[in-house]
């Protein structure tokens, strides 16, 4: 059996990647090079396991925009969409569940039972959160989240039209198209 990671690993790995790291163009740079910030964003799952910049092959001058959160939902990432497109401009927004998401191994009523043990002085108000992020259906929960996408006020129809959905499969690596 492996041994968890610590913190203090983590320090270690990035003072051997800070001794061979090459600086990384601010956008005052990028700017004077004619170089534009990305205008693709990628929405996905926090799970590790679920990595645009392994199954996209993406290098850190690609310029793509990735947003993780439980699940890859779009509400909570919306608000920070919103910003960079008004800021930069975002051509393309591509949401990416997985397989064997973590979001489909418990509930939402579960999530606020234990919320409740944790602090019964707030029961109340953490019946009124409406979502934790789980799901049932991981193509359901692509074509809702594009649904919220697609019919938020705020999102231009141009940048809706061009947001799509996908799968990716832990086990083959491959992406699959889910239409919303």
């Amino acid at each position: 059996m492996t041994s968890q990671l610590t913190l203090n690993e983590l320090l270690e790995r990035n003072k051997a990647v800070a001794a061979k790291h090459e600086p990384i163009p601010t956008f005052a740079e990028l700017a004077s090079m004619g170089a534009e910030p990305g205008h693709i964003v990628i929405l996905t799952c926090a799970d590790p396991r679920c990595n645009p910049h392994y199954f996209f092959d993406l290098k850190p001058n690609d310029g793509v925009i990735i947003f993780r959160n439980i699940n890859g939902h779009v509400e909570p990432a919306l608000n920070g969409i919103l910003a960079l497109d008004t800021w930069i401009g975002i051509h393309d927004i591509m949401i990416v569940h997985h397989t064997d998401c973590g979001a489909l191994q418990w509930t939402d009523e579960q999530v606020k039972t234990t919320l409740k043990k944790w602090v019964p002085e707030r029961s109340k108000e953490i019946d009124n959160i409406s979502t934790f992020g789980a799901v049932t259906n991981i193509e359901q929960s692509i074509k809702d989240d594009l649904v919220i996408l697609k019919s938020s006020p705020y999102i231009r129809k141009e940048l809706a039209d061009r947001s799509v959905g996908y799968v990716f499969d832990l086990k083959t690596g491959e992406l699959t198209p889910v239409e919303g």
